[in-house]
């Protein structure tokens, strides 16, 4: 019986030091403490993705990490826990793509089940460019618009395909074109 999602490192309790030994709770396979009642919560973590949408064209950054290295994706990243969203969602970008962004709407809310570092909720909006200079930085090899009728065929993360077709579904690939 194994906890899904546990940390194979953890091997002790965090408030008395005793081993942590796997067993059911609450129907299902948790890790535990073998001489207190603590259990190791697993949560998902959260993120947030942009869908930067200017005069037709989709922001898109090439990464340079893994998972999904070389691959185009939308800016996104963690948020961290002295953050909303919407607020990590605006730094992710700048930090990648050296622009600022204006969260406009809310586009879904998704769980990431590609990713093998983790399962997490993200949080996904759309967005438009307010300034800065579009150039790749953090960890993105390339920042660039590209127009929705000439998006790259390497995308990264399945969440990506599906929020195009969100933006497709709600006429947003259209907006701000002649």
């Amino acid at each position: 019986m194994a906890s899904p999602g546990h940390d194979p490192l953890e091997r002790f309790c965090a408030r008395c030091g005793a081993p942590l030994v796997d067993r059911l709770v609450e129907g299902r396979p948790r890790r535990a403490c073998s001489a207190c009642p603590h259990v190791v919560w697993i949560h998902p973590t959260v993120g947030a993705v942009a869908a930067v949408v200017a005069d037709g064209e989709l922001l898109l950054i090439r990464r340079r990490i893994e998972p999904f290295r070389g691959h185009w994706t939308m800016p996104a990243g963690y948020v961290e826990v002295d953050e909303t969203p919407a607020v990590a969602l605006a730094r992710e970008v700048r930090e990648e793509t050296g622009l600022l962004v204006e969260v406009e709407a809310l586009l879904d809310v998704v769980c990431n089940e590609d990713d093998p570092r983790r399962r997490g909720l993200v949080v996904a909006y759309l967005a438009r460019p307010v300034g800065g200079r579009l150039e790749a930085g953090d960890d993105a090899e390339e920042a660039r618009f590209f127009p929705f009728t000439a998006l790259p065929d390497a995308l990264g993360f399945a969440n990506n395909r599906r929020l195009i077709e969100e933006l497709r579904r709600r006429g947003l690939d259209r907006r701000g074109t002649p």
